[in-house]
């Protein structure tokens, strides 16, 4: 798990650590689709066959990455812009769930918890930088 030095060196954000920046991310995504995700992704493992539950795999992501834009549109306030966080939102789906079961989804010899970390912390900061509201 990648933790900072609490003391602000070698790292920055001075105590900041893996959990913050995964809340971070995931608070721009439905709780609904994030909760149904993890339901289903939990119940892949009772699935028969190897290449199967790959199948499974693909067809949750895909669900969810899908669900994540048409829930937040639907649940958006009217005549409100919102293409940004629509986007943002989506991107934000797809760095969580590779964070989160990226060695489910890439098999563990293609999912690294080291560039996972990288890309989860990249994309908090750039993510920090788009209004939300255009």
């Amino acid at each position: 798990t990648l933790t900072t030095d609490p003391n602000g060196g070698g790292g920055g954000g001075g105590g900041q650590n893996f959990s913050d920046y995964l809340e971070k991310v995931s608070r721009l995504i439905p709780a609904e689709v994030l909760a149904g995700y993890l339901a289903m992704m939990g119940f892949v493992c009772s699935i028969n066959g190897a290449e199967t539950q790959k199948i499974a795999n693909w067809i949750i992501f895909g669900a969810c990455l899908v669900l994540t834009p048409l829930y937040l549109n639907n649940v958006a306030v009217p005549n409100r812009l919102k293409r940004n966080h629509l986007i943002v939102s989506t991107v934000a789906f797809v760095v969580w769930a590779y964070v989160t079961t990226g060695a489910q989804l890439l098999g563990p010899e293609l999912f690294s918890q080291a560039i996972a970390s990288i890309v989860l912390i990249m994309f908090s900061l750039i993510s920090a930088l788009i209004p939300l509201n255009k």
